[in-house]
């Protein structure tokens, strides 16, 4: 843990306090700001997932993310023969590990989490990526603690603290992330900032409240009040605005997604109750580590791709999403690469009027 986030921790609250409703970091932007233009470029993906897949994956996704801006707008969409802008930073939905380790485990030692700030940083400033990063953790940054022998999805037993690294990780880099108008205390995690007019917030792992009890595995991830914070924020940050919102997080709501293990039905209703009155644009996810638009009770979600080139995806390509959000409209676009080679823009591509 960072010395500022433990001395900031320590002087605000009690160790009995790790099992109330997290509260949110000091001085969180108050009410909705006035009201600007909006044009905005960002990138997305999911699952970066140090320790499973091919081992330069995300040396290709850098490379591919910091090459992209200077390409130009396809014709099909409003923003033909315009070049894609710098992005404002790059969205990462979740599993920025495969089996949450932090490398303090032998035989097991894999420093997986390590390995993602080392290429991935945080502000832009000290990593290959050269923007800021807004990451969320997902399924696999809980590695399940279950009793028993050896094995990489048990390493946390052998712990006597028995962390979970690489989920406590995002809480612990909101001290340092850019932008931030409000984040959730203690090991939460979530927060929420503004790109111009447009409102986004990271929900982690799903926007829900408790973890799914489905499975024994399915108890072991904690979603840490994600749906508490979604609701308190929205009501502060958009209110009955009509601000537009995107909403980040590692489960979707794709077949993959649905399956209960992970979110049940109550869950999901949940959420889509909590984001029925605001202009939500998009909900955007990783999890499937595949690339599509689709749509789920009206709303509009993408799965942003991933860097497993070998796995996964049929046309042997890593993927990520460009998303660029003007006043008028919101183009969301495939961009897909080969190791050796330039990205490109991919499948599919959706424009929205607004």
């Amino acid at each position: 843990m960072r010395p500022l986030l433990a001395l900031l921790l320590l002087a605000a609250c009690s160790p009995s306090a790790l099992d109330e409703p997290p509260p949110d970091l000091e001085d969180p932007t108050p009410g909705v700001p006035e009201q600007v233009p909006t044009d905005v470029t960002f990138f997305a993906m999911g699952d970066p997932q140090y320790g499973g897949g091919a081992e330069d994956k995300n040396t290709w996704q850098v490379a591919a993310l910091n090459a992209f801006p200077g390409a130009i707008w396809p014709d099909d969409t409003p923003f033909a023969g315009e070049v894609v802008a710098e992005p404002r930073g790059v969205l990462i939905a979740g599993d920025l590990t495969q089996n949450g380790q932090d490398g303090r485990i032998t035989p097991l030692d894999s420093d997986e989490i390590g390995a993602f700030e080392l290429d991935y940083g945080l502000t832009g400033a000290e990593s290959t990526l050269r923007w800021p990063v807004y990451e969320g953790y997902g399924n696999h940054d809980f590695d399940p603690d279950e009793p028993g022998d050896w094995s990489p999805f048990q390493w946390r037993s052998h712990y006597d603290e028995n962390p979970t690294p690489a989920a406590d990780l995002v809480a612990e880099r909101n001290v340092d992330r850019v932008g931030l108008a409000r984040a959730a205390g203690w090991q939460a995690g979530h927060y929420a900032w503004d790109w111009d007019w447009l409102h986004l917030v990271n929900a982690d792992l799903f926007p829900g409240d408790e973890p799914s009890d489905v499975e024994p595995n399915s108890l072991a991830r904690d979603p840490r009040d994600a749906l508490d914070f979604l609701e308190r924020d929205l009501a502060e940050s958009v209110g009955d605005s009509g601000r537009p919102v995107l909403v980040m997080a590692h489960y979707g709501l794709d077949a993959f997604g649905q399956e209960p293990r992970w979110w049940t039905d109550e869950h999901k209703d949940a959420f889509a109750g909590v984001v029925g009155e605001v202009n939500l644009l998009g909900y955007v996810h990783g999890h499937t580590h595949a690339t599509y638009a689709y749509e789920w009770e009206g709303i509009r979600a993408y799965n942003v791709g991933s860097p497993y080139y070998t796995e996964y995806n049929a046309d042997g390509r890593g993927h990520f999403t460009v998303f660029r959000v003007t006043d008028e409209v919101m183009v969301v676009a495939d961009v897909a690469w080969s190791p050796g080679g330039a990205p490109e823009w991919g499948n599919w591509r959706e424009v929205v009027e607004l």
